[in-house]
C-alpha cells in the first residue's frame, strides 16, 4: 500500500478493465481477479478504475462498487461468442474515454485488444490457459484459440500470464516474454456453515470438487476413481455445465449413492464453508494457468490432491498430492490419504499460512499497479521481440 504523500504527487491512473462478466464477481476466475484487482487499485493505490460489466448478469446496477466505476453494457449469451461480442461493444465505448491503460482479460478477446493497440491505446491482455485444449470447443474454435495466442504474443505484445509454466509456454512457442502475476488466495466473503446441514455432511468428513463440469477438468476421472476406491466418506461435487447437457448425465451415471451433486453455488459464504470443511480438495484441471479455486481451497487450509501436470505442480509445490489419470492411481491414493488422518492434519496446519504468504491479493494488486504505471508511460518491460 502506498502512503498518502506518494499518491498525492501524481494524477491517478485511469484504468479500463474489459472482458469479464463484471463485479461483484459471480462466476469464474476472471471475475474474481477483476473484482480484487479493481477494488485494490482504487483502495490501496488511489487509481481510477472502470470495470465494464455484462448487464444481464446484474439485477441491480449501481454506478460505483466500493469506488470502482461500473459501466453496464448488454451482451448476447451465445456459447463462444458472448465474451468477444461484449468486449467489442465495451471497447467502442471505452475508446471515447480518456483511459491511460486498457486491460483485457481472456485471450479470446485478443482481436479487440490488438485493434485498441493499433489505435494507440496502451493495452495489455491476460492470456489465461490453453484454450485450444478445451474439449468443449469444436475444431474451428480450437484453431481460433491457437490463433489468438499468436495474436496476443505478436500483436498485442503486452501479455500477462498467471503461472510460470504458461510464461515458459509463450517463450517456447512464440518467443514472447510476459509478466507473470498469479492470483491471490484470500476470500473475504465469510463462511456460512449452514451448508453442512443442507448437504448432510460434517466438517472434515467429505471430499470436495469445485469445477465447471467440462471434460478437461476431469470430474469423470475423479468420480470413477472415487467409486473404485470404495470409500465411505462422501464426495461433494460443486459446479454446473451451462453449455453441455450430456457430460453431467455421464457423471451422474458413473456415480454411486455417496456422490453428492450440489450444482452451482453462488453464495460465496456457503462455498467458502465447503472449501474449509473438506478433508481433501480434488482438482482435476489440466489445461493451464493458475486456477483460483485451487488457491481458494488451499488458502482456507484444505489439502489439495491435483492432476499431475506442470501447471498444478507450480502452484502446489510440496503442499499436497498429485494423481495420474491411469485407472486405479487416484483410487489408491484416496484410500491411503483417508486412512492417514494424522498426515493430512499436519499438512492442513501449514497449507493455509503457506498459501496466503505466497498468493496474497495485496501483492498481486501491487504488481499490477506497477506494471500499469510502466505501460501507461510506454515503458512496459515485458514485450515480445
Amino acid at each position: 500500500m502506498r502512503d498518502s504523500a506518494a499518491l498525492q504527487q501524481r494524477r491517478p491512473l485511469r484504468v479500463a478493465i474489459i472482458g469479464a462478466r463484471g463485479i461483484p464477481a459471480n462466476y469464474g476466475g476472471f471475475d474474481t481477479l477483476v473484482e480484487e484487482l479493481s477494488l485494490g487499485l482504487v483502495r490501496d493505490h488511489g487509481e481510477e478504475v472502470t470495470v465494464y460489466c455484462r448487464s444481464e448478469y446484474y439485477e441491480t446496477q449501481p454506478p460505483f462498487v466500493s469506488g470502482v466505476r461500473c459501466v453496464y453494457i448488454p451482451s448476447t449469451r451465445i456459447k463462444g461468442f458472448e465474451s468477444l461480442f461484449h468486449t467489442c461493444c465495451c471497447s467502442v465505448h471505452a475508446c471515447f474515454r480518456p483511459f491511460d491503460v486498457y486491460f483485457i482479460v481472456d485471450p479470446g478477446n485478443a482481436p479487440v485488444a490488438f485493434l485498441l493497440r493499433l489505435l494507440g491505446r496502451r493495452t495489455a491482455i491476460h492470456t489465461d490457459g490453453l484454450g485450444w485444449r478445451r474439449t468443449k470447443w469444436g475444431n474451428l474454435a480450437r484453431r481460433y484459440y491457437r490463433w489468438v495466442e499468436w495474436l496476443s504474443a505478436r500483436g498485442v505484445r503486452n501479455i500477462v500470464t498467471d503461472n510460470p509454466a504458461m510464461q515458459e509456454y509463450y517463450r517456447r512457442e512464440y518467443g514472447a516474454d510476459s509478466i507473470c502475476i498469479a492470483y491471490g488466495s484470500e476470500d473475504r466473503r465469510g463462511v456460512e456453515p449452514a451448508v453442512y446441514g443442507e448437504l448432510a455432511v460434517a466438517p472434515q468428513g467429505y471430499l470436495l470438487v469445485v469445477a465447471r463440469l467440462e471434460r478437461e477438468n476431469n470430474t469423470d476421472v475423479i468420480i470413477r476413481e472415487y467409486v473404485a476406491s470404495g470409500l465411505e466418506m462422501p464426495l461433494v461435487v460443486v459446479g454446473d455445465a451451462p453449455y453441455d447437457d450430456e457430460y453431467p448425465k455421464e457423471l451422474h451415471g458413473m456415480a454411486n449413492e455417496k456422490v453428492i451433486f450440489a450444482g452451482r453455488i453462488n453464495d460465496q459464504g456457503r462455498l467458502n464453508a465447503l472449501y474449509r470443511g473438506a478433508y481433501l480438495y480434488l482438482h482435476g484441471h489440466e489445461v493451464g494457468g493458475t486456477n483460483p479455486s485451487l488457491l481458494r481451497a488451499m488458502g482456507l487450509g484444505t489439502v489439495p490432491v491435483a492432476a499431475d501436470v506442470d501447471f498444478n505442480r507450480r502452484v502446489i509445490d510440496a503442499q499436497g498430492f498429485f494423481f495420474r489419470k491411469d485407472p486405479g492411481d487416484l483410487a489408491r491414493l484416496l484410500a491411503r490419504l483417508v486412512a492417514a488422518s494424522g498426515e493430512i492434519a499436519a499438512i492442513r496446519a501449514a497449507v493455509g499460512d503457506w498459501t496466503r504468504k505466497h498468493y496474497s491479493w495485496a501483492d498481486v494488486v501491487a504488481r499490477y499497479a506497477g506494471y500499469f504505471q510502466e505501460l501507461a508511460a510506454g515503458r512496459a518491460p515485458f514485450v515480445a521481440p
